[in-house]
């Protein structure tokens, strides 16, 4: 069984973030975290959370790994433009029209 070890300020930093930030994302992954951190086993903050348990371990990881950095979501995600910069041409196209 894996658990996460905190400091006093970690938990608080944990704490403020699952109330006060405005990305939910953001709020459960301190939720995550601050449930395993007070005796949950992961299997338990599945249920809860409603994730995998790879990724409630990756969350974990990267707590470990960055702090609370790594509970944001990381540039370079999601989805990428079509569009290049480098493609003056298509651009003053699309521009026109």
């Amino acid at each position: 069984m894996r658990t996460i070890k905190l400091t006093t300020t970690e938990e608080q930093t944990l704490r403020e973030g699952y109330k006060n930030h405005p990305k939910a994302h953001f709020r459960l992954r301190c939720q995550a975290l601050l449930l395993n951190y007070e005796g949950m086993t992961v299997q338990e903050v599945i249920k809860i959370t409603k994730t995998r348990s790879r990724t409630i371990y990756t969350w974990m990881n990267r707590w470990d790994q960055m702090g609370i950095v790594g509970l944001m979501i990381l540039p370079g995600r999601g989805l990428k433009s079509k569009l290049s910069e480098h493609n003056e041409e298509l651009i003053e196209l699309l521009k026109k029209e």
